[in-house]
C-alpha cells in the first residue's frame, strides 16, 4: 500500500480514520508518492539531523520503530541485529548489518563549496535497490541524491518491500525572507476558533466577555514580544555564524594547503595497494575456479571408485558362492570315496574269507582222497605242495596288492588334504579361484580313474587269482 503525504498527515492527527484497502501499485505511483514526499520540507527535525528516510510502502510504514529514520551521524548501519533500534529492520530476509549509509568527510572538506555527498554501501546477501538498481556486496558505493527511492529485499513496487525516500534536510527550513515562522498547536487553534464562533448573538457558545477580549490583548502582547525576541535572538546568531564561517574558511584554506600534498600522496599509494589487491584477488578467484573443478573431479573419481568397489563386492560375493558350493561338493566327493574305500575293504575281506574257506575245503577233499589212494596222493601231495606255493604267492601277491591300495587311498586321502589346504587359500586370493578349482576337478577326475582302474585291477587280479587257484 502507498502512502500519500496526505495520508501521513491524517495519521500523525489525533482524529482515527479507516485504513483502505489495499491495490496493487506500479513503479509510476511509487515514484509520484516519493516526489511528493521529496518537495516537501522536513518539518520541525531535530538537531545534528541532516537527512530523513521516510517510509513510503507499507511494510516500512507497519515498523514498531516509526516510520521516519533520521540520519544525524556521518555513519549509520541498517539490518536487522544493529545496536540503535531506529535503524532496524526486523524481518529474515534483512541481514543483520545490511547496508550503510555515510558522508564523505575528505571530499566534504576538500570542495567545501559544494554539499558533502552521501553515499550507500551493501553489505547484505540479498541486496538493497537504489530507484530500482539493484545493489550488492560487490557493487561500488552508489551516490544518494535528494529524492532517491531506497528498497530493501525487494524492488519498491512489491507488496514485500520495506522502500524509503532520502529526503535531505535544508538548512533554513523554518525561517523565509527574514521572518519566522511559527505554528500553534492544534489545541490552542481549536479554542480560538470557539471563541471566533461565539461572537454575535444567538451562537451556542454564546457572547465574548471583555474579560475574554484583554486576555487575547495580553496574549497577542506577550507574542509580540517573544517575536521581537526571537528576531534579536535570530540576527545575533547570523552575526555570530557568518564570522564562524570566516574564521572556518581561514582554517580550512591552511588545512587544505597543509593537506592537499599529503592526501595527493596517500591516494597514490592506497591506488597502488589497490591495484595490487586487484591482482591478488584475481589471483586467488583462478586459484578457487581450480579448486572447484579439481573438487568435481574428485567427485566424479569417488562416484567412479564407489561404482567400482560396488562390483567388487558383487564379484567377492559371487566367487564366495562358489567357494561354499565348491566346498559342499568337495565334502560329498570325500564322503563317497570313504564309502568306497570301506566298500573295497569289505568286499577284499570276504575274498579272503571266501578264498580261505575254499583252500580248506579242497584240503578236506585231497586228504580224503589221499586216504582213499595213498599211491595218488604222493603225485598229489606234490602237486598240493606246488599248489600251494602258488596260492602262498597269490596270496602275498594280493598282500602286497592290498597294501599297495591302502597305499594308494593314504596319499589320496593326502591329496584331498591338500586339496582342502588350497580351498582355504583359494578363499584368502579371490582372483585365482576359478583357475584353481578347474584343476582340482582334473585332479579328481584323475583320482576317479585311478580309484576306477584299481578296482578294475583289483577285481581282475581277484579273477585270475581264483582262476589259477582252480
Amino acid at each position: 500500500m502507498l502512502v500519500t503525504p496526505k495520508m501521513a498527515s491524517k495519521a500523525e492527527s489525533p482524529v482515527s480514520c479507516t485504513p483502505p484497502k489495499p491495490s496493487p501499485v506500479g513503479a509510476d505511483e511509487m515514484r509520484a508518492v516519493a516526489r511528493k514526499f521529496a518537495d516537501q520540507p522536513v518539518q520541525n527535525p531535530e538537531p545534528g539531523v541532516w537527512a530523513v528516510l521516510t517510509a513510503i510502502s507499507k511494510k516500512a510504514r507497519l515498523r514498531a520503530e516509526g516510520m521516519n529514520i533520521l540520519l544525524s551521524a556521518d555513519e549509520h548501519i541498517l539490518g536487522r541485529t544493529t545496536e540503535n533500534p531506529r535503524f532496524r529492520i526486523s524481518v529474515l530476509a534483512v541481514s543483520g548489518n545490511h547496508c550503510k549509509i555515510y558522508k564523505d568527510t575528505v571530499i566534504g572538506e576538500l570542495q567545501r563549496d559544494e554539499p558533502v555527498p552521501v553515499y550507500l554501501k551493501d553489505t547484505s546477501t540479498n541486496g538493497t535497490y537504489v530507484n530500482w538498481n539493484k545493489v550488492t556486496k560487490r557493487s561500488p558505493p552508489t551516490k544518494l541524491n535528494h529524492g532517491d527511492i531506497i528498497s530493501f529485499t525487494q524492488p519498491p513496487h512489491h507488496d514485500a518491500s520495506y522502500a524509503f525516500v532520502y529526503r535531505e534536510v535544508n538548512a533554513v527550513s523554518c525561517v523565509g525572507n527574514g521572518t519566522t515562522i511559527l505554528k500553534r498547536k492544534s489545541g490552542e487553534v481549536g479554542s480560538e476558533s470557539k471563541r471566533l464562533k461565539g461572537l454575535g448573538i444567538g451562537s451556542s457558545d454564546g457572547p465574548v466577555s471583555l474579560d475574554d477580549i484583554r486576555r487575547l490583548e495580553k496574549s497577542n502582547a506577550e507574542l509580540r514580544e517573544q517575536l521581537e525576541a526571537h528576531v534579536v535572538t535570530i540576527e545575533t546568531l547570523r552575526a555570530e555564524s557568518k564570522t564562524a564561517e570566516a574564521q572556518h574558511e581561514k582554517e580550512l584554506k591552511e588545512f587544505k594547503e597543509t593537506t592537499s600534498s599529503s592526501y595527493l600522496e596517500q591516494t597514490k599509494s592506497l591506488q597502488l595497494a589497490l591495484e595490487g589487491k586487484q591482482k591478488q584477488l584475481d589471483s586467488l578467484s583462478t586459484l578457487n575456479t581450480e579448486l572447484q573443478n579439481s573438487i568435481k573431479d574428485l567427485d566424479e573419481r569417488l562416484s567412479a571408485s564407489k561404482q567400482s568397489r560396488a562390483d567388487a563386492d558383487e564379484i567377492i560375493h559371487s566367487q564366495k558362492v562358489n567357494i561354499c558350493e565348491l566346498e559342499e561338493q568337495l565334502s560329498e566327493e570325500r564322503n563317497l570315496r570313504i564309502e568306497e574305500r570301506d566298500k573295497a575293504t569289505e568286499d577284499l575281506k570276504s575274498a579272503l574269507h571266501k578264498v580261505q574257506a575254499e583252500a580248506q575245503d579242497e584240503m578236506k577233499r585231497q586228504t580224503e582222497a589221499y586216504l582213499k589212494q595213498q599211491k595218488e596222493q604222493k603225485e598229489f601231495i606234490v602237486k598240493l605242495q606246488e599248489s600251494e606255493k602258488e596260492t602262498r604267492l597269490l596270496v602275498e601277491a594280493l598282500r602286497s596288492k592290498l597294501e599297495d591300495s591302502r597305499e594308494s587311498l593314504v596319499t589320496s586321502e593326502k591329496k584331498v588334504r591338500e586339496l582342502e589346504t588350497q580351498l582355504q587359500d583359494e578363499q584368502l586370493v579371490s582372483a585365482k579361484s576359478q583357475k584353481k578349482s578347474d584343476n582340482l576337478e582334473t585332479e579328481l577326475r584323475k583320482l576317479k580313474k585311478e580309484l576306477e582302474n584299481e578296482k578294475v585291477e583289483k577285481c581282475s587280479s581277484h579273477i585270475m587269482g581264483l582262476f589259477l587257484f582252480l
